[in-house]
């Protein structure tokens, strides 16, 4: 929403497209509360806590191995999130509870979680008779999406090197079949009115120009993941019951990061090759100063409609080229960052960031 390329058919999707946050709305004081991703790190913690006091016996190895991993992935998610939307962010550890951790901080420390889950974890979780489910895994934190989580927050961080060691000593020789991404399962929230299946056919649209722009005529990707009608293409939702936020799709686009931030262009150029199948480019041509663009745009296609895109723009130092709204100034003083809720910053020293404190 805040890149422009999609829209989310909401009462409120024209004020996020603006800017407006700071007006007087509770979905947009929702969207500003880093309250939901607290809670997240207050769950994981007392998972932690109640795992570690468990009685022996009462969980099997797998399962004191699974719940375990688990709870220190959303942790990691939940800290990478909030550094990649707010910038600064308090700690909610207990070791330094409510101090300033800078974004580089927050996610060095999530990083650490998502290394000891990356090896807890399994490939495919098993359901409650011992039997591996797809379905259970696809809503679940697996192997596969754990370790996307660790390429994604070293790649933040601008570790190129140890994100293709992850994704190389990984992935190298594993069976496809094992893979699966990772997503949020959909049902009645306990706080807000989300329906059963939000992402219904529809909601998630571009203007057929902007469409055309990104997708130029004849890329396979056109027909395969919108539909045309009009004067808008509209993205297919495959499974109205989930919220995608780690695909599959995505490891050939992190191993071509991951490859060309640690010099090895040859190869980059290989994978994203392999990642963009359907592309109309050449690239094979690509140079070290082209490559970045072309795997921006490709992350653009191929990561639409997982809340990616505003994340890579501000790593890639792009916010103001895709988002002319928000000028090189405007980024400096924190216009890429969401503001913060009222609730947020009551009664604890922290205050509005620059941009959003500008009247």
């Amino acid at each position: 929403a805040r890149a422009g390329d999609l829209k989310v058919e909401v009462a409120f999707q024209s004020r996020v497209a603006d800017q407006d946050l700071t007006a007087a709305d509770q979905n947009l004081g929702q969207l500003s509360d880093w309250g939901y991703f607290y809670d997240v790190i207050k769950d994981a913690g007392d998972v932690l806590d109640i795992i570690d006091g468990a009685e022996e016996g009462v969980l099997s190895s797998y399962q004191r191995n699974v719940y375990r991993g688990e709870a220190l992935a959303l942790k990691s998610m939940a800290y990478f999130y909030l550094a990649r939307i707010w910038g600064s962010v308090p700690s909610a550890e207990k070791n330094n509870f409510g101090s300033r951790l800078t974004g580089e901080e927050a996610i060095t420390q999530a990083m650490t979680w998502a290394t000891e889950a990356q090896k807890l974890l399994p490939w495919i979780l098993l359901n409650d008779d011992g039997i591996e489910s797809a379905a259970l895994t696809a809503v679940r934190f697996n192997k596969t999406a754990v370790t996307q989580l660790l390429a994604q927050e070293a790649l933040w961080l601008n570790n190129g090197q140890s994100a293709y060691d992850l994704l190389t000593n990984t992935f190298t020789g594993n069976a496809t079949d094992s893979l699966s991404g990772f997503g949020l399962a959909i049902g009645e929230d306990r706080r807000t009115d989300i329906p059963q299946a939000p992402l219904s056919a529809g909601i998630l649209s571009m203007p057929l120009a902007t469409f055309n722009a990104i997708y130029p005529e004849g890329d396979a990707r056109r027909t395969g993941m919108f539909n045309i009608s009009g004067n808008s293409a509209t993205l297919i939702v495959q499974d109205a019951s989930k919220v995608e936020l780690l695909p599959v799709r995505e490891i050939n686009l992190l191993f071509a990061e991951a490859a060309w931030r640690s010099e090895r262009l040859e190869e980059a150029k290989e994978w994203l090759i392999t990642a963009a199948n359907g592309a109309t480019e050449d690239y094979s041509i690509l140079t070290e100063g082209t490559f970045g663009e072309a795997l921006l745009l490709e992350r653009q296609r191929m990561l639409v409609g997982t809340g990616q895109r505003m994340f890579d723009l501000i790593r890639f130092g792009e916010v103001s080229t895709y988002i002319p709204v928000l000028t090189e100034a405007d980024v400096t003083n924190g216009a890429a960052y969401w503001p913060l809720s009222a609730n947020s910053i009551r009664g604890n020293g922290w205050s509005q960031n620059a941009y959003w404190a500008i009247p």
